[in-house]
Order: structure tokens, then C-alpha cells, then sequence
């Protein structure tokens, strides 16, 4: 797969400045937008070798803790529908903070129009929209061409997708990610059984993933990026725990050495 050789000497060589303009760019999210040559392996900002989304953030205090952590996508629900909903001030708020972080602001929609989506990520400045429900699944081929997508596949739980790709002769996301058939209730998938389809980015893991079972599922599914809410979240359910958040990515790291 595009797993080979990634992180190791070339995160080295980048971090030191010798990897050349391409590799230093890849390791710079918010910079990855001219990047279409996946020979540069992806290296979290964490240091692994698998990237780290951290979704389901509510407030700019999180975005903040989760960027220092490593995390290299902060995920904000854009559904004003869902308990973890965001409006689009504190939108706003998350993605300046993440940005100037260094990593990247997602935005996850449900059933709003293409319309809607372009509207809602060009005011809080998201430049990746997640494609969470058949709506928002639908506005793809609208979407602002510079505005790149995450295209989610719900899977039962032996990783058979329920959720259809989108049309072969149109726009196609620049990742899928695989979740289970409630985004958000904590059904694991059974990693060694998933089978993602290509994405020119690559794909997402999620469904069940904490802090003490994701350096397993790296392991065994080796996709390019984790994908994390209620497993690093408190006993609210809307603020993240920022001791699971930091023991997550401390997992995503053990894996890709091991």
C-alpha cells in the first residue's frame, strides 16, 4: 500500500530541513493543498507515522490542546442539529486556533446543501468539509473545487459498506473515511477485515477508537489517519479529556514504531 517507508528517516530529513521543498511542504498541514504526488510519505505532526483527527470539538481551549498534542485535523460538528453542534462564531474560533497551530480545521456536515457548506466553511476559514449524511453526501459535486472533502463510508461492523461511493464520473473526494453505522456511538469496525476504497489522500479510521485500543487498530488496518470524538471525550460528553486526547496520539505513536 502507500504505507511504505513512511515517517522514520524522511520525517527526520524533513523536520531538518533536507527533505526538499515537496517532503517539507507534506509536513506542514494548511499546505498540503498542491500536494498530488503521494511519494512523500505523510508524517503526523505528532511524529507518527499515521495522522490524527480529533473530532467532535466544541471550543477553542480543546482545538488549542489538541493541536500542542500532535493532532494534525480538528474536527468541529457543523450540524446544528447534534449535541456537539458548533455556531459559527465558536466555528470560527476553532479553526483560527487550529490553523495557526499548524494543523488542519474540518468541518463534518449531516443534510445541509452545497450551498450551505460553501457558505459555513468560507466564513470560519475550514478548508476540508467531512461529508457525514446522505445530504451533505449529495452537495459534493457543488462544492467549491478549492474546498477538499472527506467522503464518510458507515460500515456494519465486519467493515461491509452500507454507504455508496459517490459517482465515478464526477468529483471525487480526497479521502473516505470508514466508521461504523452510528458515527459517534463507539461500534469498533473489526479492523482486520476493511478493505477502504483508493482516495487520492487516502483513508480515515474511526468507529470505537480510544486512547487504549488505537495503537492496536493501527496495527491491524494501517490507514493513513485515525479519527477520534467521543473516545478522548469528559464526562460531559462535549469537552475533551485532554489527558485521553494526549494519550491517544501517545498511542498512534507507539504503533507506527512497533
Amino acid at each position: 500500500g502507500m504505507r511504505c517507508g513512511r515517517g522514520g528517516m524522511a520525517a527526520t530529513a524533513a523536520a531538518a530541513g533536507t527533505g526538499g521543498a515537496s517532503r517539507r511542504g507534506s509536513n506542514m498541514p494548511g499546505v498540503t493543498v498542491r500536494r498530488r504526488e503521494v511519494t512523500a510519505p505523510a508524517t503526523s505532526r505528532c511524529g507518527a507515522s499515521t495522522l490524527v483527527k480529533i473530532c467532535g470539538v466544541t471550543n477553542a481551549t480543546d482545538a488549542a490542546a489538541a493541536a500542542d498534542a500532535g493532532a494534525d485535523f480538528i474536527g468541529m460538528i457543523m450540524w446544528p442539529k447534534a449535541k456537539r453542534g458548533v455556531s459559527d462564531a465558536a466555528a470560527a474560533e476553532i479553526a483560527a486556533v487550529a490553523t495557526a497551530r499548524g494543523a488542519t480545521p474540518v468541518g463534518v456536515f449531516v443534510d445541509e446543501s452545497a450551498e450551505t457548506i460553501n457558505g459555513r466553511c468560507a466564513a470560519a476559514g475550514i478548508p476540508v468539509a467531512q461529508l457525514h449524511g446522505d445530504g451533505a453526501r449529495a452537495s459534493l459535486p457543488g462544492l467549491r473545487s478549492d474546498l477538499r472533502v472527506v467522503w464518510v463510508l458507515n460500515c456494519q461492523p465486519d467493515g461491509t459498506p452500507t454507504t455508496a461511493l459517490p459517482d465515478t464520473a464526477g468529483r471525487q473526494p480526497d479521502w473516505v473515511l470508514l466508521d461504523g453505522m452510528q458515527g459517534g456511538s463507539g461500534q469498533a469496525l473489526d479492523w482486520t477485515r476493511l478493505s477502504p476504497p483508493p482516495a487520492r489522500e487516502g483513508w480515515l479510521l474511526a468507529g470505537g477508537l480510544k486512547p487504549d485500543n488505537v495503537a492496536a487498530a493501527v496495527a491491524a488496518a494501517r490507514p493513513y489517519a485515525v479519527d477520534v470524538s467521543s473516545g478522548v471525550c469528559g464526562p460531559d460528553g462535549l469537552k475533551k479529556d485532554l489527558d485521553k486526547v494526549a494519550a491517544f496520539v501517545e498511542g498512534v505513536k507507539y504503533a507506527s514504531v512497533t
